[in-house]
């Protein structure tokens, strides 16, 4: 990819979308576009969509947006999260079709979208193969269809869509609300106001599911790479290779901040699936250089960016 295409991020203020601007820029690109609705850019509104690939035509587009939320939005905002995901990324298309067919896509998935029982870990051949985890379901089918059309608007207009399935990220920018926010994220503000204003830690479940966390710049490198190098139709997980129980989790971010206080579990809440591990060997096969840095290291470069603590 030429550092001076024109390249342009959807979704550019949220975790992901930053992280790539980030490092496409540490990468030399010097021409990377962000719109937002400030500038009258909103991805659900055709005729917006439309004039901007008329007026822009970006070599190539990182289509990193879509209303996302932890399980009580998701399950609470299904017809919300089916419209809102299928809407955008069908009106893309359909203006990469009309306005900018030499445009090069890449679109996000997510490995919740998987269905909901799986041999792990999770390949690329297990999309649409089984019944999905039900307070996932709106947004699962919108990303779903969103992979799908871009296979299809490639099979039959020649769109250069790729489709990236990323695991879930954490990194700086992330969403910190504890009623809407991710486990990651939710588990570091509590340690956070823990240790500032000595709240009460307490945790769901027995802290025995295994779960992957990929830092977000890590996942951001693999998509620019993609981007740079890959041109097939195949899905690609991106993954960490490794995970960790919650426990484990909890642990190493006790070590992190040295606390030293009680933990309590509420063993009367669920665990939820027990494993989720993706499978990232075919993007292993195509860059042989990947390689997510463990849980703690990303850690500290959060408490650091996003909370203004060095450890």
């Amino acid at each position: 990819m030429n550092k001076q295409s024109k390249v342009a991020i959807f979704g550019g203020t949220g975790m992901l979308g930053s992280s790539i601007f980030r490092q496409l820029k540490k990468s030399g690109y010097e021409n990377v576009i962000s719109p937002s609705r400030k500038e009258g850019f909103d991805l659900l509104k055709k005729d917006a969509v439309d004039k901007f690939f008329k007026n822009e035509l970006p070599e190539k587009v990182f289509m990193v947006a879509g209303l996302v939320g932890g399980i009580l939005a998701n399950n609470s905002r299904q017809a919300d999260f089916l419209y809102q995901n299928s809407l955008m990324i069908l009106n893309v298309l359909e203006a990469l079709k009309n306005y900018s067919p030499g445009t090069k896509l890449l679109y996000t998935g997510s490995t919740c979208i998987y269905p909901k029982e799986n041999p792990q870990p999770i390949n690329e051949k297990r999309f649409m193969h089984g019944p999905l985890e039900e307070t996932n379901i709106g947004y699962a089918v919108a990303k779903g269809m969103g992979i799908v059309a871009c296979q299809l608007y490639r099979k039959q207009y020649g769109i250069n869509a790729i489709e990236a399935m990323p695991t879930n990220l954490y990194g700086p920018n992330d969403n910190y609300d504890l009623q809407n926010s991710h486990f990651i994220a939710a588990m570091i503000q509590k340690f956070v106001n823990a240790q500032r204003n000595g709240n009460e830690l307490v945790f769901w479940g027995s802290g025995k599911p295994r779960r992957e966390a990929l830092y977000v710049d890590d996942c951001a490198d693999a998509c620019i790479f993609l981007m740079e190098n890959y041109d097939k139709p195949e899905i690609v997980n991106i993954g960490t290779g490794f995970d960790h129980s919650i426990k484990e989790y909890i642990e190493i971010t006790e070590k992190v901040f040295n606390f030293d206080k009680e933990i309590k579990w509420d063993t009367s809440k669920p665990d939820g699936m027990y494993e989720k591990r993706t499978d990232i060997s075919y993007l292993k096969s195509l860059m042989p250089g990947y390689g997510p840095r463990p849980f703690e290291d990303g850690l500290k470069q959060v408490l650091k960016i996003d909370f203004g603590v060095e450890v």
